[in-house]
This record gives C-alpha cells, sequence and structure tokens, in this order.
C-alpha cells in the first residue's frame, strides 16, 4: 500500500461536517435501514471526509451511526485533495451510486439467502435493506395458488372495482396540481401574461365566473364547444 493512499481512521462522530448543500437526500426510512444494516453488518464502507471533516460521501452513513448512538465512526480523509476536487467528487459519487439493478436478480438472491437462513440466524432479512411487502414478494412461494384471490361474480367483481377507481379518482382530484401540469410550459412573456389576464378578466365580466372556471369557459369557446 502506498505512504500517499488514504488510511481508514476511527474519528469521533462529532468531528464529520455535513456538506450543507449536499445533493443527495437521505429520507428517514432509508436511515433506519442502514441502521439497520450497520447494526447486523457492522460499517462495510467509511464515511470519506475532506481535511477539515466535512464529509465527501457518506451522509446517510453519518445519519445512520447517530440514530445508532455511535460515538466513533471509521473514516477516510481525502487530504489529497483540493476542495474544489473535493466538492466536485462529492457530486460524482453521489450521481455514479444512483443505479438501476437487475430487479429479477435482486429478487432471486433474496429467495434464496431466506432459504439459507435457518441455518445461520445471525441476522433478520429486514437488516437487508428491503421492505416488508419487497421480502413478501421475494420469498413467498408463487408455486402454491391462492384460490381466495379469484371473484366467483367477474361482472360483481368488475362494477366494485370501476366504483373504487371512481372514488379514488375523486379523492386525487381535489388534491391541488402545479398549474404547469395542466398548461404543459412553465412560463410566458411579460406580454402574453398581460394577455391572459386581459382575457380573463373579459371573461369574468362576461359570465361572472372566477380564475380557472373562466379560463375552462374561454378554452372551451375557442373550441367550439
Amino acid at each position: 500500500m502506498s505512504k500517499n493512499e488514504p488510511q481508514v481512521e476511527v474519528w469521533d462522530i462529532e468531528k464529520l461536517v455535513p456538506y450543507e448543500a449536499n445533493a443527495k437526500k437521505h429520507p428517514q426510512e432509508q436511515v433506519e435501514k442502514l441502521a439497520n444494516s450497520i447494526r447486523a453488518f457492522g460499517f462495510n464502507s467509511p464515511i470519506v471526509v475532506w481535511t477539515n471533516g466535512e464529509i465527501i460521501a457518506g451522509h446517510g452513513r453519518r445519519m445512520a451511526a447517530l440514530h445508532l448512538g455511535l460515538k466513533r465512526v471509521p473514516v477516510i480523509v481525502r487530504s489529497d485533495l483540493t476542495k474544489l476536487q473535493a466538492d466536485a467528487l462529492r457530486l460524482a459519487d453521489n450521481r455514479v451510486t444512483s443505479t438501476e439493478y437487475d430487479q429479477a436478480g435482486v429478487m432471486a438472491e433474496l429467495a434464496r439467502i431466506n432459504a439459507e437462513l435457518a441455518e445461520e440466524l445471525s441476522f433478520d432479512m429486514l437488516d437487508l435493506g428491503f421492505d416488508e411487502k419487497e421480502l413478501d414478494f421475494a420469498t413467498d412461494d408463487l408455486g402454491v395458488m391462492d384460490n381466495d384471490a379469484f371473484a366467483e361474480d367477474i361482472g360483481e367483481a368488475v362494477k366494485e372495482q370501476a366504483k373504487a377507481n371512481e372514488e379514488s379518482i375523486a379523492t386525487i382530484d381535489d388534491v391541488a396540481a402545479p398549474v404547469t401540469d395542466a398548461l404543459g410550459f412553465k412560463r410566458v412573456t411579460i406580454a402574453e401574461s398581460r394577455e391572459i389576464r386581459e382575457l380573463l378578466t373579459e371573461v369574468k365580466i362576461a359570465t361572472g365566473l372566477e380564475a380557472i372556471p373562466a379560463l375552462l369557459h374561454a378554452l372551451r369557446v375557442a373550441n367550439g364547444k
């Protein structure tokens, strides 16, 4: 190993400095999964920091360690990098670690591990970072047919599903959505904005409608409806 190659050190977790503009988000659910993995298997990857303790890679692992109440964690100090290089590496790490998986391969591996776990009860399947639904899907015996899953009256089942869909749509329809989702564009010029306001004012005066209803009325008239 080269003398200049970064070494793994053990630091007090309080010395680590999160990067304020870190582009990768870590929701609580992910932090808990990381914590479960660290609890079961230990730190597989040290946290990478710059000379001042600012984290380059491993914000989620730090949060997981705090969740577990750990006082000291393994780190790699990249004192060989400039500040700009450290910032670039952080962004590159966030980018290249976000990848797609062979889902069928993941499911097959989960099923294999679960089948052999009875012989080695050293960890819980949830420690692998998958939620219960994913584990159930991977480990269920798909060769066993569940007769209760079939509807006896197909026509009635279709009606019930249609009703459920209508109720779901009605609920979703009440949720606010960005105007750009409906219009298909994000910006207009100041002149176009003025024309839109003038048109809506005319429609309001003529119909008594306000805001969105007025806009919809104008669009329907323009479409000959």
